[in-house]
């Protein structure tokens, strides 16, 4: 995944300057912003470097703010996002619910106007020819009952697995029981590392607690053998590399 924070085409040239297979291309403000971004120069990048690419966006867009004017601007700023995507031949996009609404609205309420923001959200991807894929997130569609509801109301809207979301606000990670019941929905994965509690920490694979054996078994014994993007931030990108060197040996090995 580019760092929003950094320059979008030195953070691109670095990804295929080191052999990652593609762009997990997260389109956020400064570096990233959707209306600012250079079609063609992406576009050269993608082709230099034989790149393909997911898409993803901002995870603090506020769907299901309590005021209508934000709820529309978060959707207008996503359709921003699409047609992007869309220029850039990216068939698969990643959305996240605003779990910010929980805390003003009470979660039966917040987690009715994501449904309803998630259901236009679908409805203009589809327009522009794009997959729409929900992430789990550590409050808001983060068990198994509450995604349920979710994909129950938008039938067609694909999964995205996020194990170190799957870690958080439970004494549990979720992941082995999130891939039980969607495996047949999951459409990509982000991995990073934490210690549980309710930091997201995105530290380097086996810098946490989270069981990368266990883990990684899961996600192969549920068949799936697409996009896996490492969202390890670190300024010292060998820590990414050495996230990859360490996913690449846990797949190649016999685990159990």
């Amino acid at each position: 995944m580019n760092n929003p924070m950094g320059n979008l085409l030195k953070e691109i040239q670095w990804i295929g300057e080191n052999n990652f297979d593609y762009v997990d291309l997260t389109l956020e403000p400064p570096g990233a912003y959707a209306l600012g971004i250079d079609i063609d120069a992406i576009r050269n990048l993608f082709e230099r470097y034989n790149l393909s690419a997911t898409g993803h966006t901002a995870y603090y867009l506020p769907f299901a703010s309590p005021f209508q004017s934000f709820h529309e601007l978060a959707l207008r700023e996503l359709r921003n996002c699409f047609e992007v995507f869309q220029a850039l031949e990216i068939q698969k996009v990643s959305i996240h619910a605003d779990e910010f609404s929980a805390s003003i609205l009470g979660k039966d309420r917040a987690m009715a106007r994501n449904i309803k923001a998630i259901k236009s959200a679908y409805a203009d991807a589809e327009r522009y020819g794009i997959k729409l894929l929900i992430e789990n997130t550590p409050n808001m569609f983060g068990s198994v009952d509450d995604l349920e509801v979710l994909f129950n109301e938008v039938p067609s809207l694909g999964f995205h697995l996020d194990v170190g979301h799957a870690n958080l606000y439970t004494e549990k990670n979720r992941t082995e029981d999130l891939l039980d019941r969607f495996h047949n929905r999951l459409e990509h994965v982000h991995l990073s590392d934490n210690k549980g509690g309710t930091t997201d920490l995105h530290i380097p694979l086996g810098a946490g607690l989270i069981p990368w054996d266990k883990m990684v078994s899961a996600i192969k014994k549920s068949g799936y053998d697409g996009t896996i993007t490492l969202e390890v931030f670190s300024k010292d990108k060998r820590y990414l590399l050495a996230s990859r060197e360490k996913l690449i040996e846990l797949w190649n090995s016999d685990l159990t």
